[in-house]
């Protein structure tokens, strides 16, 4: 589950962007993903209040609307704009070619994680029942574990449905990924 924990916060950045398809990975598209996302992970968390990311999560039933619902957000708080320039800078089309190969490389990446700690959906669905059924437990603490789980679920049923492809080449990248994250994780928390 640690994984599940470090990843939510990188699924809601790249939940800022739309879903479209996953494609497949090159060496080429991770390296230069791995190369921006030092100064692109910076612009997100100067602007993680702004945009509600954790919004996003709460909000939504599957991986899919939580992409879909990321863009909309940029648009809604004025910030589309400011963060294309930046992507862009970082030598990508759009924010959507960027937010399409960050999705598909942490997508993989917590698919190949998730492999070694043997998560279990239906344990996940029995425990979420369990707790929505829980009497004596605060209503505001409820409804935070209930969109907690619910999330850690939607991110595991999504992870399922990563092409070997990806994990394939994502697999020799895995040290450089995860210190990438951690860096993530940490700028994040100090904003």
């Amino acid at each position: 589950m640690k994984i599940l924990k470090q990843l939510c916060l990188v699924i809601t950045l790249v939940a800022l962007m739309p879903f479209v398809q996953a494609e497949e990975l090159s060496n080429k598209s991770i390296e230069h993903w791995l190369k921006a996302m030092p100064n692109l992970t910076g612009w997100l968390s100067q602007h993680e209040k702004q945009l509600g990311a954790d919004d996003v999560m709460a909000k939504s039933d599957s991986m899919d609307q939580v992409f879909a619902k990321g863009v909309e957000q940029l648009r809604a708080k004025g910030l589309y704009d400011d963060f294309n320039k930046q992507v862009t800078k970082q030598g990508y089309k759009s924010v959507e070619q960027w937010a399409n190969t960050s999705r598909d490389i942490t997508m993989a990446y917590m698919a190949i994680e998730m492999e070694s700690e043997q998560v279990n959906i239906s344990q996940m669905e029995a425990q979420l029942k369990q707790l929505q059924a829980a009497e004596g437990i605060p209503a505001e603490q409820k409804i935070m574990m209930e969109q907690m789980m619910k999330a850690s679920l939607m991110m595991v049923q999504a992870a399922n449905d990563v092409p070997a492809a990806n994990k394939k080449a994502v697999r020799p990248y895995l040290l450089q990924i995860r210190h990438s994250l951690d860096e993530q994780s940490g700028a994040a928390h100090q904003h």
